[in-house]
């Protein structure tokens, strides 16, 4: 009896040995980490191990761009203990390994907060696919004017599930939406750029949800269908009167810059407007509250903050602009596209020649398409599309080249500094402290 005793306890000696010789982190685990009340953030621990069996860790945040590749100082992994420090963060982790958890703590700034990782799984995307399109509703922030927002889904040929946002009034496109998840019929993800959650329900072609920012629950009810600009209902003759381009000229405390305001019939046949400063912004704004009496014309553009009161007499258009306290006198002219700002090129003939047409490639992370191609007025111009961000037409303000070299200039200033070779463009993109690998490939 006594023997079989001893072995017993020798084969549960082994079988426990044999456990904990099998813990092994390596992998990416992923917790939620409870920063306030209202407001959770996804942390990902990605831990590799290393040659002399200790181990590595890199930090993520999918929900913010502040918590990228942080590699860890140090990382201990005694006796099912886990201690992290990482000081770029002025922070510290110390959890304990069972039953396929890390149960822990992360420590910042005199503050504690209570983290529990797991193994990462990569979610089903098929579940997503009743989320793919776009998604309009409306947001009516506390004190503040009602806003649109666009939540557009898409899944890749590789089966890659994505969202971005886009808020038109602002200007702003392609914010990213993470820890996007569809169960039964709740909808949930996070606006990265707002640090905001939205909470919904799924039901045919609506989401009825909520939008939660600071402590804030704002409704936010979400209808499947393409955006359009908001849309005026004007007499045959007023919509005539308007339709086209209009373009001028403003000074705002700098150089003088081309304002373009665009007048087009929407799919209903009421007009909608947009505005544009294509030298200065990449922004294309809604035109609002339009109102045309006699020959009286005043709108607003919310996202710059900007109303118009003017005069409409045939192909002229002249007013004031009020905008953020300023007042400018404007005249605008009719016209066509040919009269649109093209790009200032400074290139010779031959490499000229063999920079038209279409390149496709990479900006950073984005998925860019850069343009050569010659305007309705036959001049060279150049222009960026952002495909994730929605972006179309950023107009390249000045492109110059000697060699191989080209450089172009975007409307905020920032330069791209590429070389030519056969049919590749390599280079980087500098601006206010960001360096970014640029690449494209120009298309048959």
């Amino acid at each position: 009896m006594k023997k079989h005793l001893v072995l017993f306890l020798m084969l549960s000696l082994l079988f426990c040995a044999g456990a904990i010789a099998q813990t092994d982190l390596t992998g990416t685990w992923q917790g939620k980490l409870a920063t306030s009340p209202t407001q959770k953030l996804t942390i990902q621990f990605i831990i590799k191990k290393q040659a002399d069996g200790s181990y590595s860790v890199v930090l993520n945040s999918p929900d913010t761009g502040g918590i990228r590749n942080v590699a860890a100082t140090g990382v201990k992994f005694v006796n099912s203990k886990l201690m992290v420090d990482v000081a770029s963060l002025s922070g510290s982790y110390s959890g304990t390994v069972a039953k396929g958890a890390i149960t822990g703590e992360w420590k910042q700034a005199d503050s504690t907060f209570p983290l529990i990782l797991t193994p990462y799984k990569k979610p089903d995307v098929s579940t997503l696919k009743p989320l793919v399109g776009e998604w309009v509703g409306e947001l009516a922030p506390p004190g503040g004017p009602k806003i649109t927002a666009v939540f557009r889904f898409q899944m890749s040929k590789d089966g890659k599930f994505s969202g971005v946002a886009d808020i038109p009034e602002q200007g702003q496109s392609g914010i990213p939406l993470s820890d996007i998840v569809l169960e039964g019929s709740e909808v949930t993800l996070k606006i990265a750029g707002g640090q905001a959650d939205f909470a919904g329900k799924l039901a045919g072609n609506r989401i009825e949800g909520a939008v939660k920012q600071g402590g804030q629950d704002m409704k936010m009810n979400l209808t499947k269908g393409k955006y359009e600009s908001p849309g005026f209902d004007l007499s045959p003759e007023d919509k005539k009167r308007l339709l086209g381009i209009w373009i001028g000229k403003y000074a705002q405390g700098g150089p003088t810059h081309t304002v373009v305001w665009r007048f087009d019939p929407r799919t209903d046949g009421k007009l909608k407007g947009t505005a544009a400063a294509p030298e200065a912004t990449v922004q294309v704004l809604p035109i609002t509250d339009l109102s045309l009496k006699g020959d009286q014309l005043t709108f607003k553009i919310p996202g710059a903050g900007a109303d118009f009161t003017g005069t409409l007499s045939g192909d002229s258009l002249s007013g004031t602009f009020k905008a953020r306290g300023q007042e400018y006198k404007i005249n605008l002219k009719q016209g066509t596209a040919a009269d649109l700002p093209a790009t200032q090129v400074e290139i010779p003939a031959d490499s000229l020649k063999a920079l038209m047409g279409r390149w496709k490639g990479t900006l950073g992370p984005e998925a860019v398409v850069l343009r050569f191609e010659r305007n309705a007025g036959g001049k060279t111009t150049a222009y960026f599309d952002i495909v994730n961000r929605n972006v179309k037409d950023m107009l390249v303000v000045k492109a110059s080249m000697t060699g191989e070299d080209l450089v172009m200039k975007i409307p905020d200033g920032t330069e791209i500094s590429v070389k030519l070779k056969g049919n590749k463009l390599e280079g980087s993109l500098k601006s206010n402290q960001t360096n970014l690998p640029v690449a494209f490939t120009k298309q048959p």
